[in-house]
């Protein structure tokens, strides 16, 4: 049990609502910003993870020496620290998968502890960067629930960024981000409208990777890494063209908890019928993640999804889904990869596993067959939205049936 005694650096920012002490994955539940970062200006004395959930996002804070190691959110962890690392000149041909199931470690932690003995001064620069991409991100949510895994045998040799430090750093671009019209956080996505009126604010040069950007797939904070420019200025573009309604700036979908984490972590229960089968999505669309979510969620199935195919297996070991759909081409791994990666746990083996590709083509149907899987069609345009809708559901009454489905 880790007591939080004494004066707090920054007292007017605490709450009477901070605990006194916090145990070995004490809950926290509907906290407000100021009582979270008193609790970790506390916290970070030790070392130690405090996982932090809202109605959005999960992250995972890994803090020491009064600051912050390292900050990640689930889902995006890897594919962040890649594009900041290309940016900075380093490109990596491969991403290896770690078995990273402990609370108290993140799941980024061998990777990063590798790249920094290599390239140190980058990683420097790449891991301050994601701290503050990800406090901008929290700084700019409502309600929090956090929970503290100490981690006093962790032995690492990670920089680590006072917390006063980030905290004076960001707070005067919190203010500048309240003030957008339409942008309100890091991570929503961004859909083109008229492509017409972006091609004369932009130019001919920049069109092609600004429309590229803009097809309701790419986070703004992604879409400033494309740029290579502050994620403050990219916003400010993108709120200046989405008040004349050149693009539409998505808003921030519900994360819904799957089972296994919300019974180990208390922090949130989804509202779902627990005798009907689970149904677990793998694609790095957040637009189509949400789309797909809630028609099956409609339909009456428990469904929980992630758009990291590097931690999709641990998801699913976790989730124990009846069925897995899984998008062929996506960044960090791609379908067939994960595919492999799937298999060779045991436990998985014989899961039902449906690939789900815009690419209706021979190959990949033969590809899906070979890999002992069905294969479906993303539609192409609304006009196609029925016929998926109908290939969808009669392919789950024959894999995944509802209580309500009458079988023939």
């Amino acid at each position: 049990m880790i007591a939080m005694t004494g004066s707090l650096p920054n007292s007017d920012f605490v709450s009477t609502n901070v605990p006194n002490t916090l145990a070995d994955g004490q809950v926290v539940r509907n906290a407000t910003l100021h009582i979270l970062l008193a609790a970790m200006r506390v916290m970070s004395r030790f070392t130690g993870v405090i996982q932090v959930e809202t109605k959005h996002h999960r992250w995972k804070l890994l803090l020491r020496g009064g600051g912050l190691v390292l900050a990640e959110e689930e889902g995006q962890v890897i594919p962040t620290l890649v594009r900041k690392y290309n940016n900075k000149g380093i490109n990596f041909s491969r991403i290896p998968a770690w078995e990273q199931r402990q609370s108290n470690r993140p799941y980024c932690y061998p990777f990063v502890s590798n790249v920094y003995k290599k390239y140190p001064d980058i990683t420097k620069e790449v891991l301050k960067e994601v701290i503050l991409e990800n406090l901008l991100a929290l700084h700019l949510e409502d309600k929090f629930s956090f929970v503290w895994y100490p981690a006093s045998d962790l032995q690492t040799n990670l920089p680590v960024l006072p917390l006063s430090m980030l905290e004076n750093a960001i707070a005067n671009e919190v203010k500048q981000w309240q003030k957008f019209e339409c942008v309100k956080h890091p991570y929503q996505v961004v859909q083109l409208v008229d492509a017409a009126n972006l091609l004369a604010r932009v130019g001919n040069d920049n069109f092609p990777l600004f429309a590229k950007v803009t097809t309701g797939q790419d986070r703004i904070s992604a879409i400033a890494d494309t740029f290579k420019q502050p994620i403050y200025r990219t916003a400010l573009l993108l709120d200046k063209l989405a008040q004349k309604d050149i693009v539409s700036i998505v808003e921030l979908p519900d994360r819904r908890a799957d089972n296994a984490l919300a019974d180990r972590y208390l922090l949130t229960t989804p509202t779902v019928n627990k005798n009907e089968p689970k149904v677990f999505i793998v694609d790095d669309s957040p637009v189509l993640l949400q789309q797909m979510q809630r028609l099956l969620t409609n339909w009456g199935y428990q469904v929980s999804s992630t758009d990291d195919a590097e931690a999709a297996t641990e998801r699913i070991l976790e989730y124990k889904p009846s069925i897995v759909f899984i998008d062929i081409n996506m960044p960090s791994l791609n379908g067939f990869d994960l595919i492999k990666q799937i298999r060779r746990q045991r436990e998985l083996a014989s899961l039902a596993l449906v690939l789900v590709t815009a690419e209706n083509s021979m190959t990949n149907n033969f590809r899906a067959r070979w890999a002992n899987c069905r294969f479906l069609a993303k539609p192409r345009s609304s006009s196609d939205t029925p016929k998926f809708r109908d290939e969808l559901r009669n392919l789950l009454r024959e894999t995944a049936p509802l209580s309500t489905d009458t079988l023939v």
